[in-house]
């Protein structure tokens, strides 16, 4: 995304608390991906809307984004996002839940103006998976756990279904047939799964251009991919890890069992959803070199890793 879309989505920020303007400066400029309304941005050209209509639409899935991530620093206690402190370690909790709370309002209303109650509606949805996704993920952090089933369903109702949101709202607006509605779905829901588990496996391969703490999802007690596989491959491990208390020493119980036998399986797996990703784009009918590129970055985010 270019600066002019940096300026028009600070500019959403503006309040007239101070605490807003800061700790969105803050987080914005903290950089990111984009990769949210760059998609809504390469879909909706493609499917031949006018950037007025688009744009909107990928102001609000980034401040959707944006918001959940100073929601989930808090729940989490997440220490480092990109390379530096989180919002809520710089202003504290509650200041960043609340100027969560602002930025998922400001999203509400930015899609407001676009005058689709269907796109709302589709919206609202949205926000009460990722929502329900978190909850969920807390919920089986208790202990950790080797049901697959479960961890898939929390990597697509916290992270995929964002993505799917950014396939559907452009081919919405532009009034596509239902199977072609469908397809895009499917493209943004299959690129969210494999950029979850992407994300995953990374936080378990740590190295030094990393923006992340390393093996952190262990210390939060969250079994992502990796761990999953190694508590089926072998359940005294699972077993073992069950009986520490302390998060630092179940971390270092668990590391020396994430080979790479276990990456590349969990890659496999990644690699598939983003197979799936491909496979769902040209059956909508999309063929922009841009949209096919999309899964193959993803990936190759873990080349030389293991």
């Amino acid at each position: 995304m270019d600066a002019s879309f940096e300026k028009n989505l600070k500019d959403i920020f503006q309040s007239s608390t101070h605490y807003t303007a800061q700790i969105g400066e803050y987080i914005l400029s903290s950089g990111g991906k984009r990769l949210r309304p760059k998609m809504v941005v390469l879909i909706g050209r493609a499917v031949g809307l006018p950037d007025e209509k688009i744009m909107p639409v990928a102001y609000t899935v980034e401040l959707m984004h944006t918001a959940s991530l100073l929601h989930d620093d808090v729940v989490d206690g997440t220490e480092i996002r990109r390379a530096r402190p989180t919002a809520n370690q710089v202003f504290g909790d509650k200041p960043a839940l609340l100027a969560g709370d602002f930025i998922s309002a400001s999203a509400i209303d930015t899609m407001c103006g676009i005058g689709s109650l269907d796109l709302i509606k589709g919206m609202v949805q949205t926000i009460k998976k990722m929502a329900e996704g978190e909850l969920k993920e807390l919920e089986y952090a208790r202990a950790f756990h080797d049901n697959l089933e479960v961890y898939f369903d929390i990597i697509y109702l916290k992270t995929a279904t964002l993505f799917e949101y950014c396939a559907y709202a452009p081919g919405l607006l532009a009034g596509l047939a239902p199977d072609s509605l469908d397809a895009l779905v499917a493209y943004g829901r299959s690129v969210g799964m494999g950029f979850q588990i992407v994300d995953d496996i990374i936080t378990l391969t740590p190295s030094d251009d990393d923006n992340k703490d390393p093996f952190n999802d262990i210390l939060e007690g969250k079994s992502t991919l990796p761990l999953v596989l190694i508590f089926r491959e072998n359940p005294r491990v699972l077993a073992g890890v069950s009986e520490l208390s302390d998060p630092v020493e179940k971390q270092k119980y668990l590391i020396p069992y994430i080979t790479p036998d276990i990456l590349k399986k969990s890659r496999d797996i990644a690699q598939s959803h983003l197979h799936s990703a491909l496979e769902a784009i040209r059956r909508a009918g999309l063929t922009a070199p841009e949209l096919l590129q999309i899964p193959g970055a993803i990936l190759a985010q873990l080349d030389r890793r293991f």
